[in-house]
């Protein structure tokens, strides 16, 4: 037992070491890189600067309102490095495997059941919803939130009657949805009260969406109809789709419309601001290749393992009917 108690100091400090000697390299590396361009960040850090002299350098109270939170030498040295990355990967894909490891199924019919069309309405109406919201608060722009890409995504699959189409968007869709858990696990409603239109019903309908994004997703894959070869290259597929929809597309948004769209400006307070700090949006990106673990990976096995426990049931319980109903079968027999 004295043993155990001492393993554990020891092991925080070993964890608390190791933490402390990737930051000195890191900040080691970040100040050789800084030394080396300084010309060129300077000069970019400046032309970003000067289009946005107003915003503030300090993290807002609310999460709209735009800010210099990252400073801009900081921002174009990750914008430029994000913004080389992703496409080039993008490119080595398309000249290497493409889509050939997802095991896409072949070219056909799809049979779009009325389950399907429902789902696909209820979609469109809580979208109508958000786009309402979006015009009244002129904030249209906030339609590039990830949450409502993914939205249009499924509402597509729903409808979809070719199975190759509804698997491949089926398939990104699933690798791209990551941002569902964060909103649920971390809703960020002050907007709603803020503004107070109709506060009840647009949070009501805020968690029906995210809802409907976490549960459609798992009756998919309970009916086993819209397939892709789950694994490693899967998740790689839907972490540079999402890479670029964040440096290519959010953050000029962020910049063209002065919108903290999904928080490339500034985080909300929690862990992200609390462990990324000033690098939050590179954290960001590191983070959420494992978190794309749990919708690419985590979920598909945990309902294999429920339609397996859910198969030896019914075929337990068909057995013992069947063997409660011989005996009265051989009796009516007898007795005839």
């Amino acid at each position: 037992v004295l043993e155990k108690k001492f393993r554990r100091p020891q092991r925080g400090m070993a964890m608390h070491a190791a933490w402390a000697v990737a930051r000195d390299g890191w900040l080691g590396f970040e100040a050789a890189a800084n030394a080396t361009l300084d010309a060129p960040l300077t000069a970019g850090a400046k032309v970003l600067h000067d289009l946005r002299p107003d915003w503030t350098t300090e993290r807002p109270i609310s999460s709209n309102p735009p800010s210099w939170f990252v400073s801009p030498r900081r921002t174009f040295a990750e914008v430029v490095c994000w913004n080389l990355l992703f496409p080039l990967i993008v490119y080595l894909l398309a000249k290497g495997p493409g889509l050939r490891p997802l095991d896409l199924p072949p070219p056909g019919p799809r049979k779009v059941t009325w389950l399907d069309k429902a789902i696909g309405s209820s979609l469109i109406a809580s979208i109508a919803v958000v786009f309402w919201y979006k015009i009244v608060t002129k904030t249209v722009v906030y339609m590039l939130q990830p949450c409502h890409i993914v939205t249009v995504m499924l509402i597509y699959v729903c409808f979809c009657p070719e199975r190759r189409r509804a698997s491949i968007v089926y398939t990104f869709f699933v690798h791209m949805n990551v941002g569902t858990l964060l909103a649920l696990g971390f809703p960020d409603t002050r907007d709603y009260w803020r503004r107070n239109i109709l506060p009840e019903f647009t949070i009501f309908n805020f968690f029906f969406l995210h809802y409907l994004l976490l549960l459609v997703p798992l009756w998919y894959e309970w009916q086993g109809i819209l397939h892709f070869k789950k694994g490693p290259y899967a998740l790689f597929l839907g972490w540079v789709s999402l890479g670029i929809l964040h440096w290519t597309v959010l953050w000029p948004g962020c910049y063209l419309f002065e919108q903290n769209l999904n928080y490339m400006l500034s985080p909300p307070k929690g862990p992200l601001l609390a462990i990324g700090g000033r690098w939050f949006r590179s954290m960001q990106c590191a983070v959420t290749f494992p978190m794309l673990l749990i919708p690419g990976i985590i979920f598909p096995v945990i309902i294999f393992l429920l339609k397996a426990v859910y198969t030896s049931l019914a075929s337990l319980i068909t057995t013992n009917t069947t063997a409660k109903a011989a005996p009265r079968g051989e009796q009516d027999a007898g007795d005839g």
